[in-house]
């Protein structure tokens, strides 16, 4: 490509550039935020886009100079360079430090290109970017890999990953990060490959399938502003409510309302905390594990609003199981076929009833038996979808799992006129909407859990890791997911505690290590919930010692509930609950590769053991930490070799931490979260500040540590809250809120 042209206009540059075969390539370039510019190559600048949330950013302030070697476009933090000939786009942050650069010549000895310039041929656009020698790349949404993605290549089309072992996806997100401090947000929603230093060391490229490529540079010192810039395009995560923090019960699936009753009424006699029972397909009239009605089969499951209003009574939420999908030999298939709610076919086969309009129905394969599926791009779709939904939501039912919408059928054709191709990504973040802001109509909360995603999805909270095995090898891969996900600008995530399906024996559980080790990694993530494939998942099924252990962790849980919601509550400002170690740590080339251990609030560095017993390394970022259940202390930013039987987790506390602690509950609203009491990990002297929140209060604390006394007060507290003081090299020092607390 070379530049013929450029003219500035009011709010954009418009290139005019041409191939080297003489065609024609519109260029635009759009500075909408002073460290974000939007380009588009192609035709459809002015085309509007189905990720950015209305009130996205879409102008700054800007000014362009030609250069010697072409133009250049600055805002207050950044410049984009473009070159005439070949044409090159350059992005240098505000000290004029190259960001990112587009790559001309990825050639081999002969000429050969190993990665074309970025440019088009054959209804596939690229952009092809240069690599630094050890740069490290990240997002791109749930990938079980390696986090940092050098290395790798996939594409970004949405699965149903059967498992956790490939390079198959649930859920996607076009959103690329860089240890070098910039990010691309692909703006596109049909097919993208990814090639990220595989074919060549000296590059990567994304391509499209497409008539146009439009993409935001962003330009960060570290992960955390990046993600606040995607976040500000697509939207801030919304904040689950504080119960959905608690455990979470599940198995595919309790039959009937006596199984669900039984393990309500265990769970309260064994001690085990837990909030919310989910009942898998079972509860329909018509299912098929991938398909239902959204009808309560009262055989199986009589008088459903007595039936939650028992577990109601006994602390706990009903969540229920659904996806898009539709059984053709059901009433509701009918009713949507009728009123033109489900998504046709472009082929003139007729309907499953005979009639139809305008053609049969496009189907979902894969399965059992085939089904159709909602049309989520037709209003009335969306609202008769909801109000199936609403209804349950009404009798009592707490929160939806919208599982599967991963296979839309190709052969769609949308009320909207999207092409099948260009929905297919975005069909998951549309049902997902549609449930959550039903949910939030009549609840006042907005959740969901839910298994696929797109870009925005980070909107409709929350996600889960679909089917992993019964083997620590998932569990690593399910951890890697996660991190993954939430690199991708997700807030919250989760996996099946314990695996989904056995190996080699689909229904076989997992054996009571794997159980117990899964366990206390997703009882301190993000959210927890166990739940797998046939057998049991609840804690008692797996004897002693599993089951004091799951006890004690999901205790500390909950104890933990003000400081983790509160960290969660953050979530808007662009700072997830979980994640990895290089969010924290972006400048840190140790953290980029990172993918076995993180941060759970600002405070906590969780480890999981990946083996019954025995040794892990476990890297500790710069500054000092405790050993949370030994109070041993070490230096930061090294390794160390960790020694743990089953029942320890290895999990560490940032010195100079604030940890509020919880009363022990059996369910998050059992009673108020008071009394707090507050352990201390000493740092240095001076004073710090902590500020603790919740739905219903704002409390400020402020820590002083002078020599040998120390003083926690603020609040406001009306009680003299109880106060342990980790560090002096024995037993904590006890005192009070409020008070001085000798230290010597």
């Amino acid at each position: 490509m070379r530049v013929r042209s450029v003219r500035a206009r009011r709010d954009r540059v418009e290139v005019a550039a041409e191939d080297d075969r003489g065609a024609a390539i519109p260029v635009e370039i759009r500075p909408v935020a002073p460290n974000i510019v939007r380009l588009h190559f192609g035709a459809g600048a002015t085309r509007p886009s189905r990720l950015l949330v209305d009130d996205a950013p879409s102008a700054t302030e800007w000014k362009m100079d030609e250069t010697g070697d072409g133009w250049s476009i600055a805002t207050a933090a950044l410049t984009l360079e473009v070159d005439r000939a070949p044409f090159r786009i350059r992005l240098k942050d505000a000290a004029g430090a190259v960001r990112f650069v587009d790559e001309p010549n990825d050639r081999d000895i002969r000429g050969g290109y190993h990665h074309f310039p970025t440019g088009h041929a054959r209804g596939l656009r690229w952009l092809t970017a240069g690599l630094k020698p050890d740069e490290a790349l990240f997002g791109l949404g749930e990938h079980f890999g390696a986090l940092n993605r050098r290395g790798q290549a996939f594409a970004s089309w949405t699965v149903d990953a059967f498992g956790v072992r490939s390079d198959r996806a649930y859920k996607n997100v076009p959103l690329l990060l860089s240890s070098e401090g910039y990010g691309v947000f692909f703006d596109m929603t049909g097919p993208l490959y990814y090639d990220l230093g595989q074919a060549s060391v000296a590059a990567w490229q994304a391509t499209a399938r497409a008539d146009h490529l439009r993409a935001y540079l962003i330009a960060g010192d570290g992960i955390a502003p990046m993600m606040q810039a995607y976040h500000r395009l697509t939207g801030a995560p919304a904040v689950p409510p504080d119960w959905s923090f608690g455990f979470w019960i599940s198995r595919w699936g309790y039959r009937n309302r006596d199984e669900v009753m039984q393990v309500a009424r265990r769970m309260r006699e064994e001690r085990v905390p837990c909030d919310v029972i989910h009942i898998d397909p079972y509860w329909m009239r018509y299912h098929e594990g991938h398909h239902g009605d959204l009808e309560w089969d009262e055989a199986a499951f009589p008088d459903p609003k007595g039936m939650i209003a028992e577990l109601k009574a006994l602390g706990f939420r009903l969540s229920l199981w659904e996806s898009p999908y539709v059984p053709l030999d059901s009433e509701m298939r009918v009713e949507g076929e009728q009123k033109g709610f489900l998504l046709k076919s472009n082929s003139t086969s007729p309907s499953p009833s005979g009639g139809g309009q305008g053609g049969g129905l496009a189907l979902v394969h894969g399965f059992a038996k085939p089904s159709a599926a909602v049309d989520f791009t037709n209003p009335d779709a969306v609202e008769w979808f909801q109000a199936k939904n609403r209804r349950l939501l009404e009798m009592g039912v707490a929160v939806i799992k919208t599982d599967f919408a991963e296979d839309m059928p190709a052969d769609a054709v949308p009320h909207d006129g999207t092409p099948a191709e260009q929905l297919h990504n975005l069909y998951p973040l549309l049902y997902q909407r549609a449930v959550f802001d039903v949910t939030k109509e009549v609840h006042g909360y907005g959740l969901i859990w839910g298994r696929s995603g797109y870009a925005g999805s980070q909107r409709y909270p929350v996600h889960w890791g679909g089917d992993p095995g019964c083997t620590f090898e998932d569990m690593a891969a399910s951890l890697r997911g996660a991190l993954s996900w939430i690199l991708s600008g997700a807030a919250f995530a989760s996996f099946d505690m314990g695996g989904f399906f056995g190996i080699p024996t689909l229904t076989d559980p997992p054996s009571p290590e794997l159980y117990v080790r899964w366990s206390q990694m997703g009882l301190l993530f993000s959210h927890a919930r166990a739940h797998g494939h046939t057998a049991p998942r609840e804690p008692w099924a797996y004897g002693e010692p599993a089951l004091s252990i799951f006890r004690r962790y999901a205790q500390l849980r909950y104890r933990l509930l003000p400081y983790l919601y509160a960290a969660a509550r953050r979530a808007p400002e662009g700072v997830p609950l979980a994640r990895p170690l290089v969010y924290d740590h972006p400048t840190d080339p140790t953290t980029w590769h990172i993918d076995d251990e993180y941060l759970l609030g600002p405070d906590l560095l969780v480890a999981p053991m990946f083996k019954p017993r025995g040794s892990r390394d476990v890297y500790l970022p710069a500054g000092r930490w405790y050993d949370f259940w030994t109070d041993e202390h070490f230096d930061g930013a090294r390794w160390i070799t960790y020694e743990a039987e089953l029942e320890t987790l290895p999990l560490f506390v940032r010195a100079g931490a604030l940890l509020p602690m919880g009363p022990d509950l059996q369910y998050a609203n059992e009673r108020s979260w008071d009394p707090l009491s507050f352990e201390v990990y000493l740092g240095g002297d001076g004073v710090t500040e902590m500020e603790l929140t919740d739905d219903h209060r704002r409390l400020h604390f402020t820590t002083t540590v002078d020599r040998e006394k120390l003083r926690l007060e603020g609040g406001p507290l009306d009680y003299a809250a109880a106060v342990r003081v980790h560090g002096r090299g024995g037993p904590p020092v006890e005192g009070r809120f409020g008070q001085t607390i000798e230290l010597s």
